[in-house]
């Protein structure tokens, strides 16, 4: 089926483009959610109106999105939060929540929904997030998510407790390979006498034959 869009759509094309796709997709979700509408004649001419109209207001929101793009560079988010002593977050970080710390500290105002983030943060750490600002330009925020005073005591607590252990684990194991070898050592001591013990007895026992012998003869 032919279609015309009127909004711009990421895989099919730009407002006006006229593109043929499955009748169900068209009829299902590009008519009924204004994406597109049937490639009529009447349609045809009257994209074509929109399509010039389309065209100016698409170099502004270039112009606009570049201009953000260099606002935006080298942004530095710095997020303060209350951490357990693994250092995991109490709650998360959204888009929403990214968004509104852009607006507050730099002043400027981002859609959420353009926040390319694929997961909630939710642990301490730097992250590269890719804000998609208009079809194909894109900008990039660093976020930096680090305690605050209290959580930073918590998880130096924590750290120090777990090398502490690590270390009394170590011992556990060292002392425990010295017992498996001290048994052998052991072994071999009391077995030495009891083989000499029965040398000499051989050795008495060939004398007495040589003597049972030398009778006889």
């Amino acid at each position: 089926m032919k279609i015309i869009l009127t909004k711009y759509h990421e895989k099919l094309g730009d407002v006006g483009d006229e593109v043929e796709v499955k009748s169900g997709y068209a009829n299902n979700y590009l008519i009924p959610n204004g994406i597109a509408v049937p490639a009529t004649r009447g349609n045809i001419n009257q994209m074509k109106i929109v399509k010039q109209a389309a065209i100016k207001v698409e170099a502004r929101n270039i112009k606009e999105a570049e201009e953000l793009v260099k606002k935006l560079e080298d942004l530095k988010v710095v997020f303060v939060v209350k951490t357990g002593g693994e250092g995991k977050l109490y709650g998360s970080i959204t888009n929403k929540d990214i968004a509104e710390k852009i607006s507050e500290e730099k002043n400027i105002d981002i859609d959420r929904k353009k926040i390319d983030l694929q997961e909630h943060i939710k642990e301490l750490g730097e992250y590269d997030i890719d804000l998609k600002l208009y079809k194909e330009i894109k900008a990039s925020v660093k976020i930096k998510v680090e305690p605050d005073e209290e959580s930073k005591a918590l998880i130096e607590a924590y750290e120090a407790e777990k090398e502490k252990e690590e270390k009394e684990e170590a011992e556990r194991q060292k002392l425990g390979e010295s017992k498996e070898e001290e048994p052998e050592d052991k072994d071999e001591k009391e077995e030495k006498p009891v083989k000499e013990k029965a040398k000499k007895i051989k050795a008495e026992e060939k004398k007495e034959d040589k003597k049972d012998k030398t009778g006889k003869d």
